[in-house]
């Protein structure tokens, strides 16, 4: 079994262009939400910033799973 260090690790890559796309599409997601709970925006924008905070989140947890996916450790033959 691997410990929980070794899984992150496999997450923590500051070092990939990927990563840090990851994360600043989270921060951004999170932003909106922020905002539209602060200034209570009208229902038509409240809508389109939710659409975006969602396709933001998804596309963050498509890299989230490229990157674990691309740095799995190889199996011995």
């Amino acid at each position: 079994m691997r410990s929980p260090a070794a899984i992150l690790r496999r997450l923590w890559q500051p070092h990939r262009g990927l990563f840090w796309l990851m994360v600043l599409l989270q921060l951004l997601s999170s932003c909106i939400v922020l905002f539209v709970q602060i200034t209570d925006p009208p229902d038509a924008l409240r809508l389109a910033l939710g659409v975006m905070a969602l396709i933001d989140s998804l596309l963050a947890w498509w890299l989230a799973a490229r990157l674990w996916r691309e740095s799995a450790p190889s199996t011995p033959s």
